[in-house]
């Protein structure tokens, strides 16, 4: 459980639904792409 309190793995995550959502643009992902992002910026290193 301790790469979950890495920013860089959530920021890592975020980069790859980017890239999918670059493709297939949808609300309902941009929403899901939100908590990766939230995620990253709460987590200690």
């Amino acid at each position: 459980m301790q790469i979950f309190k890495k920013n860089e793995f959530w920021l890592l995550i975020f980069s790859i639904g980017l890239l999918y959502w670059l493709f297939n643009p949808s609300v309902l992902m941009t929403l899901v792409m939100i908590v990766p992002l939230l995620l990253a910026t709460s987590a200690k290193k």
